[in-house]
């Protein structure tokens, strides 16, 4: 198989993390046990991920020109990712994300834009994968999304309502329960528990021929959802450290796999596994696994499992049109 690149579109931002024994409720004033700076932003995340688990990355975004910029890049670039898409804005700041972990290892989350929301449009992708998120202006992905001619990712987080508006030129939708359900216009999906449910719900994202959505379930792993079937992966247990970066671990690690024309199926266990691995570290992209470390945990992926030979909906360009 020939890899050929991820192409990340997305938010870059500083972590500011703050570890709690719970976190607070409205009008609550807690004590932290300990603070970190780490990089951040699901677009970084996401690009880290993709360039350990061994794909040549490519990273679209914009920071501000002060220090939280010039480390982000340089956090980067140490990581192997092609930061030259990535602008560099005068007059504003970097997007920062404000976090609170508890003992168990849940978070809250805080996110200032900064240069996220000045991300502008840019050259569609070719060939390869597209991967972009919800952190970044919906008017600037858009152009993007219906030009692009490589398999087109939309990682629906946060789950913003314009958002929607990309739904017919994405190939496979990535979302975890709460935004399909915000997507879906419901407070929750009933019979959370039960993956028949659940993927009844999901197709209710889906708005043409050939697409697929995943469901992320956090403990219980990621469900696959097409028109006329769905496959449910558990996750690997483990106790984590925290979840920060989880999600965007499995979006990233899945992009590399499919790039490399590996099938959704073929691909989900890895991603899956990556994702529990990320748990074990504390915040989100230094938390990355490497391939090795995935490998090691569930063995080398299949060589000969390919997306044209099982007929999927998520394969290379070069082997049939994804629209």
């Amino acid at each position: 198989m020939t890899a050929l690149a991820v192409h990340i579109f997305g938010s870059i931002n500083l972590d500011i993390i703050t570890s709690l024994e719970h976190l607070p409720r409205p009008g609550e004033t807690v004590l932290a046990t300990a603070t970190a700076r780490l990089p951040g932003g699901k677009g970084a995340n996401q690009a880290v991920a993709a360039s350990r688990m061994g794909a040549e990355t490519y990273m679209v975004g914009a920071v501000g020109e002060g220090d939280a910029g010039s480390w982000m890049l340089s956090r980067l670039k140490a990581d192997g990712i092609d930061v030259g898409g990535v602008a560099v804005l005068p007059g504003v700041d970097t997007g920062t994300a404000y976090i609170a972990v508890d003992a168990h290892g849940e978070n809250q989350i805080i996110v200032v834009q900064g240069a996220n929301a000045f991300l502008r449009d840019s050259l569609p992708v070719s060939e390869g994968v597209l991967l972009a998120q919800l952190e970044v202006p919906v008017a600037a992905l858009l152009p993007i999304f219906t030009k692009s001619k490589a398999i087109r990712i939309l990682n629906g987080a946060p789950a913003v309502a314009e958002g929607k508006t990309l739904f017919e030129y994405v190939d496979l939708l990535i979302v975890n329960q709460h935004e399909m359900a915000a997507f879906l216009g419901l407070d929750a999906v009933q019979g959370n528990d039960d993956m028949a449910v659940i993927a009844g719900a999901a197709r209710g994202l889906l708005c043409r021929e050939g697409q697929a959505a995943i469901v992320t379930l956090g403990a219980a792993g990621a469900l696959a959802v097409w028109a006329d079937r769905h496959l449910h992966v558990p996750s690997l247990p483990v106790i984590p450290v925290d979840t920060i970066g989880a999600g965007d671990c499995f979006c990233g690690a899945l992009a590399a796999l499919l790039d490399e024309g590996r099938c959704l199926e073929d691909a989900l266990p890895y991603a899956t596994a990556a994702a529990a691995l990320c748990t074990l570290g504390q915040g989100a992209a230094p938390a990355m696994p490497t391939r090795e470390a995935v490998e090691d945990l569930v063995g080398p992926s299949s060589t000969d499992r390919t997306a044209t030979e099982y007929a999927l909906p998520i394969k290379k360009p070069s082997a049939a049109s994804l629209s």
